[in-house]
């Protein structure tokens, strides 16, 4: 008898025009129909961000591809949905999306070409798996730069993508909706994490299945691993610790009335949006633990708008990021990128989440803690490199009187981590001063990771200060100093005093190891 082989699977392809109707239509499947896909907060989020309107990817083309295999799929499928009796697939789709219409024909014909425009129009994909929740794996463009709308994603990391043959690849993080099943918000906010930790540091990657099975049940509350109704904090910090990272955890209080009063609430909204976006940066998603009145939820930073121009800073330090009204985040119950904002006043954050339904306003929520997975070789934390600028910003303050009498500006303070390769190669992009002051940093042989502590007055760099990232706490940690501009000027005549040397090494405000520091960026010895 001859051998029974199996016909082999044909990958149907299907071009529609977008539009709403359509967008609902392609993701549905056997267990959920298009009218309660139009009724979900992911469809809500989806058509705004590939629609026309508020910045939106502007859509043209649906391209739907049928039957695909998702990796990440198929692992929770090989460890859990296989064993159901319900017969879940173990196939998907996958829909993707273009700024661009076209026609199969000319699709077809652009196959073979490398920089045919349709794949500059790619915006990317949305995996639709066979489960009543649908949404899988995504990869979708970010929101590009708007009108006075600065946006920076630096939680992002190339991905390959294979359509039909024709190798793409997308800048982007990837997204996918919880199903409560092997994962939950906090398991699905830990999984989209990883996938940028694991390109930067070559960590481990699971599956939203293997990282719940690694937070374990530590009978800190009722119920089981799987199905999951989510993760508490210490399992997740146990996933974390799992992957071979280490969590840089901050929690916070609610802000009471008398809080918001006293302005508390304000300062601890500004110190976490600090601690925030000096880790997020360097491209670390930073996991932000935040609570709604019917609960709380776990989503992931990925991205900021840069603060206005002109923003009013105040107080004695003030901090860059006191101007950032806006990040984005990966919130597996909206969408990728979706925004959240900051209620300084209130102490509290804005969402994307419609209010009781109505999507023409926002559910308030309270940031609760947050969570930077992160290598261990990063010891020195953000507060200390705070408390170094803020000792520095005094000598700056009064240098500055006598430089700028009647121009009291504030001075603004940009702290964040980041590579030294990376801090080297932005000086000779970017050089603040001279070619001789960035070969100066370039030469120097500085540890892989670096705390940069950059102040601004005016928009202008006065000063830039470096510190070692992966030294002891208790040790002296600060690299180099470079000053600018004038600032450079007065230091250079001053230094050359021995009277203003001596002050600053008796000065109690003031550190008399950076004394050294400022002299070897100027070039000058060291009087006793």
């Amino acid at each position: 008898m001859p051998l029974h082989t199996d016909p082999p699977v044909i990958i149907k392809t299907t071009l529609l025009p977008y539009s709403e109707a359509n967008l609902a239509a392609v993701l549905e499947n056997r267990w959920v129909q298009a009218a309660t896909i139009c009724r979900s907060q992911q469809f809500a989020f989806f058509k705004e961000y590939l629609g026309e309107k508020n910045d939106g990817l502007n859509a043209q083309t649906i391209l739907v591809e049928s039957p695909y295999v998702s990796q990440s799929y198929l692992t929770d499928y090989t460890h859990y949905y296989a064993h159901c009796f319900a017969p879940y697939e173990r196939y998907c789709k996958r829909v993707h999306f273009f700024a661009l219409s076209f026609t199969e024909d000319e699709l077809l014909a652009a196959l073979p070409e490398e920089n045919h425009e349709i794949w500059t129009a790619y915006l990317g994909y949305v995996v639709v798996k066979p489960l009543p929740a649908p949404i899988g794996a995504t990869l979708l463009r970010p929101y590009t730069d708007g009108n006075q709308k600065q946006r920076r994603y630096p939680v992002r990391r190339p991905y390959p993508v294979n359509l039909l043959g024709r190798k793409l690849t997308i800048e982007t993080l990837i997204f996918q909706q919880q199903d409560t099943n092997v994962s939950a918000c906090a398991t699905t906010a830990l999984w989209m994490a990883f996938h940028k930790t694991a390109f930067l540091f070559q960590t481990k990657l699971p599956s939203p299945y293997h990282i719940t099975e690694s937070a374990g049940n530590l009978f800190h509350n009722n119920g089981r691993n799987f199905p999951s109704r989510g993760l508490d904090t210490n399992q997740i910090l146990t996933a974390i610790e799992s992957v071979g990272l280490v969590s840089e955890y901050r929690n916070y209080a609610v802000p009471t009335p008398e809080d918001v009063e006293s302005g508390e609430a304000t300062r601890q909204l500004q110190e976490a949006k600090a601690f925030i976006y000096a880790y997020l940066k360097m491209g670390l998603p930073v996991l932000l633990f935040i609570g709604f009145a019917s609960g709380g939820h776990l989503i992931t930073a990925t991205g900021y708008r840069e603060p206005q121009p002109g923003h009013n800073y105040s107080g004695s330090t003030a901090l860059l990021s006191d101007g950032i009204e806006r990040m984005y985040v990966h919130d597996d119950g909206i969408g990728p990128y979706s925004r959240l904002g900051f209620n300084d006043t209130e102490g509290h954050l804005e969402t994307s989440w419609p209010l009781h339904g109505d999507w023409s306003q926002r559910e308030p929520a309270a940031l609760v803690a947050v969570a930077v997975p992160i290598v261990p070789d990063v010891r020195i934390q953000y507060e200390q490199v705070y408390e170094q600028a803020a000792v520095f910003n005094q000598l700056l303050v009064v240098l500055c009187q006598g430089i700028f009498p009647n121009e009291p500006l504030p001075l603004v303070w940009d702290i964040y981590l980041s590579y030294s390769n990376e801090y080297k190669a932005d000086q000779l992009q970017n050089p603040p001063g001279n070619l001789a002051q960035a070969q100066r940093i370039t030469l120097r042989l500085l540890p892989k990771y670096v705390w940069i502590a950059r102040v601004r007055r005016a928009g202008s760099i006065l000063l830039e200060m470096a510190f070692d990232a992966t030294d002891l706490h208790t040790g002296f940690y600060c690299l180099l100093t470079s000053t600018y501009g004038p600032l450079r000027t007065v230091l250079d005549t001053a230094l050359q005093q021995l009277g203003f040397q001596q002050l600053l090494r008796t000065t109690q405000d003031f550190d008399a190891r950076y004394l050294p520091l400022l002299l070897d960026d100027l070039g000058l010895p060291e009087l006793l």
